[in-house]
């Protein structure tokens, strides 16, 4: 059930949560009337807006994580933690010294993709809230594509935004690979 968001299209999950977070007739707003509690135009609000669209990427992407760690963890052989069992670790123990060590490839990959998706965002925030309400929730992929084909369409301009997300995105992918970088550990 949580890797179902992955599934679905980002333009479905873009309009079930719009109208999750409607004003009038939203599925959120419903739920605290009865304690009468009267919500916001959460999508409306610009102290909302963000953090509205960020909940739906969180909600989106964490089942494509929890795999992804899931089939890490699997890849671990039962036999490390038995020996670990033996020598008397507490959990804690085996967490901090044996689990993410054995899982660090896997938390650098995560990293690189966490950034691409911070940098990208754009399809939810477009049909969320069109970058608004005053720019509150604008991502650079939807300025870029104001840019083009907005009013003034400035093509160059927007061929720059899009040159310098690109270096801005691998930036952050090396920074992301050589602040991680430890000794690979190797088990078979």
């Amino acid at each position: 059930m949580y890797f179902f968001p992955q599934v679905l299209s980002v333009v479905i999950i873009a309009v079930i949560w719009q109208q999750v977070y409607h004003p009038n007739a939203g599925l959120l707003n419903a739920a605290l009337k009865p304690f009468g509690v009267s919500g916001p135009s959460w999508l409306g609000d610009p102290r909302t807006a963000f953090w509205c669209v960020l909940a739906v990427m969180v909600w989106a992407n964490v089942g494509f994580y929890v795999v992804l760690f899931g089939a890490a963890m699997q890849a671990i052989p039962r036999d490390i933690y038995e020996a670990v069992l033996l020598d008397g670790a507490s959990r804690l123990v085996t967490l901090r010294r044996i689990t993410i060590p054995l899982l660090w490839d896997t938390v650098q990959v995560a990293w690189i993709y966490l950034a691409i998706a911070a940098l990208d965002g754009f399809i939810l925030v477009q049909l969320m809230t069109n970058g608004g309400p005053n720019f509150s929730s604008d991502v650079i992929g939807l300025r870029m594509y104001n840019t083009a084909f907005g009013s003034d369409t400035k093509f160059g301009y927007a061929s720059a935004i899009g040159v310098v997300m690109f270096f801005l995105t691998l930036s952050v992918a090396v920074l992301a690979l050589r602040a991680s970088r430890r000794d690979r550990i190797e088990y078979s």
